[in-house]
């Protein structure tokens, strides 16, 4: 009788090991959605920079950034970006938010911008890796990050202004 039931839960845990092991198998020849979906650039809207003279200087297709665990993850581990494309950061409330570079493979400018949409502050080419805090120089509302040079390639200056809409 003792060796019927140790034979019993022996083949139990024999088949909980393979089932699981069949289960993980399975999750490991998928690739996970979040890790693929992550370096993807997200077409959320439009933005143009336009001169203090009225004129546009430049347009990008922008991914925008809200919720608290996108603005951490900005464009951390993305390998490349499109001259034509950026990514807005939105915040709640006017203040002083701070970047960083720490795990950011691209060269960036960044657009500090207050609530009226106005640039206020530019940083041309943050380092990549780099964890020196980029501080603004007083409380924004918007911070708009392109390729390293494109602020001078494409004579954005401060007291210029953004003007966007999401897509529908």
């Amino acid at each position: 009788m003792f060796r019927t039931c140790l034979t019993c839960i022996l083949l139990i845990l024999i088949s909980l090991m393979f089932g699981c092991k069949g289960e993980n198998s399975n999750d490991e020849a998928q690739p996970d959605s979040t890790e693929a979906t992550k370096y993807q650039f997200r077409h959320d809207g439009m933005l143009d920079i336009v001169g203090k003279d009225g004129t546009i200087k430049a347009s990008f297709r922008i991914e925008i950034v809200e919720k608290q665990e996108e603005v951490m993850r900005g464009l951390k581990n993305r390998e490349s970006m499109e001259q034509d494309q950026a990514m807005l950061f939105i915040f709640p409330k006017i203040d002083y938010y701070e970047f960083w570079m720490q795990d950011t493979y691209l060269p960036l400018d960044m657009l500090f911008m207050s609530a009226d949409e106005h640039i206020f502050q530019i940083v041309e080419n943050a380092k990549p890796f780099s964890e020196e805090r980029i501080t603004p120089e007083q409380p924004n509302s918007f911070v708009l990050e392109i390729n390293a040079g494109l602020a001078k390639k494409l004579d954005i200056k401060i007291g210029d202004k953004i003007s966007w809409k999401r897509n529908p």
